[in-house]
């Protein structure tokens, strides 16, 4: 009986054991390899054009946020995060086989959406944010839209200059009558 309590015991020390390992490469995983500390974020864009007045038409953006990840990230104007809507004009008079650019094109609206959320936005865990705003176009015109989302990794790149990662999503417009 007491050779089978021992046996017991030290079979229990080491499942404690294993456990206390197993534990520890869960921890690792999660924290280290999985780059739970890291951010991620889903952006969308949709649209939609309605009647204004005369020749004028509402393009209403909504660009949307999610975090599909089981942590919080947050954007901090303080350390220069960046959350940008720009809608830009196409030119209508490009030749056959001209390249435009989500950055080119006359600028219609530049809208900071982290200072519209009070220089700080916190994307919980599996949240959508939904921003919406609400541009005045011409008839005819054909725009860019790009909405970009810009975070600090507080880490210097190969030219010395603070490291960004970003994510973005970009969508192209025609204004019809």
């Amino acid at each position: 009986m007491k050779k089978a309590i021992e046996i017991a015991d030290l079979t229990l020390k080491i499942l404690s054991c294993a456990a206390i390992v197993g534990a520890g490469c869960w921890a690792l995983w999660v924290f280290w390899l999985s780059g739970s500390t890291d951010w991620q974020a889903n952006v969308t864009l949709e649209t939609q054009v309605l009647p204004y007045h005369d020749n004028l038409r509402l393009l209403v953006v909504h660009a949307k946020a999610k975090n599909p990840r089981n942590t919080t990230f947050e954007l901090v104007s303080k350390e220069h995060d960046s959350y940008w809507l720009r809608v830009r004009k196409v030119p209508a008079d490009a030749k056959a086989g001209t390249v435009f650019h989500e950055d080119e094109g006359d600028m219609i609206a530049d809208i900071d959406l982290l200072k519209l959320a009070g220089d700080n936005y916190e994307f919980l865990p599996n949240a959508e944010m939904d921003d919406m705003q609400t541009i005045v176009v011409s008839v005819g015109t054909t725009v860019s839209i790009i909405a970009e989302m810009q975070i600090h990794t507080g880490a210097l790149d190969a030219h010395g200059q603070p490291d960004t990662d970003s994510n973005a999503a970009s969508a192209l417009v025609r204004v019809e009558p």
